[in-house]
Order: C-alpha cells, then sequence, then structure tokens
C-alpha cells in the first residue's frame, strides 16, 4: 500500500512539474542566491547582474500554472516582487547603492511574507 500511494505522489508531483513549464523549488533556489549575491554587493554594478537575474526568475515563475486555491496568492506576490525589484534597479540607475540596498529589504520581506501565506502554520489555520 505505501509503494502505490509513494508511486502516486511521485507521478502526481511529476506531472504537476511537466505542467507548471518550471520547477518552482529550483527556481526559488536560484532567487534566494541571487538576492543574497545583490545583498552582498558592494557596488552599482556589481549589483546589477544578480537584480536582472532575480527579475528574470520571478518573470519565469510568473508564467508557471499554480493550483486553482493558490494561484491567486502566488501571482500577487510575484507581481509585488516586480515592483519591489524595479524600485532597486531605479536606485540602482541612479547610482545609488545604499537606497539599492535598502529597498532589497522590500524584497526579503515579500519573501518572508508570501512564504508565510503560501504555507500557513497549524495555528494560523487554527485561529486565523
Amino acid at each position: 500500500m505505501k509503494k502505490v500511494l509513494l508511486s502516486a505522489l511521485i507521478l502526481v508531483s511529476a506531472s504537476q512539474a511537466w505542467a507548471t513549464g518550471i520547477d518552482l523549488k529550483a527556481t526559488m533556489k536560484q532567487m534566494r542566491l541571487e538576492f543574497k549575491q545583490a545583498a552582498s554587493a558592494s557596488s552599482v554594478d556589481e549589483m546589477r547582474v544578480p537584480i536582472a537575474k532575480l527579475d528574470d526568475l520571478v518573470e519565469q515563475a510568473k508564467q508557471g500554472v499554480y493550483p486553482p486555491e493558490k494561484q491567486d496568492i502566488y501571482l500577487e506576490g510575484f507581481n509585488k516582487l516586480s515592483v519591489a525589484i524595479d524600485d532597486v534597479e531605479n536606485h540602482l540607475d541612479a547610482g545609488d547603492l545604499e537606497q539599492a540596498k535598502q529597498s532589497l529589504r522590500t524584497v526579503d520581506e515579500l519573501r518572508e511574507e508570501y512564504h508565510d501565506k503560501r504555507n500557513p502554520s497549524i495555528w494560523s489555520k487554527l485561529f486565523g
């Protein structure tokens, strides 16, 4: 029985990954790496590359197909990330590294907010 359930779970996971066209988990890991590189940048030019990659990854994630009950929350989060990344890019274009890093904090805050919304704790499910 366990083998049947495991096989079914693997099949569902594989078909979901195929249907979305992206591996969201891998994309999120790459987003985290690009964020860390941007946060540790010591110049405007050094920050531009990971921010551009992060922006591309968010655009890729927007193209995914997600469970209907989570579709709206995923797209809302990705859209807010795009706006926050645009803000970082505007500061980089102005040559203001410190303000770009300050705006990068918004990206991190959105990550925390939407990870909590995607995977709410048992306590928030019980008590709202």
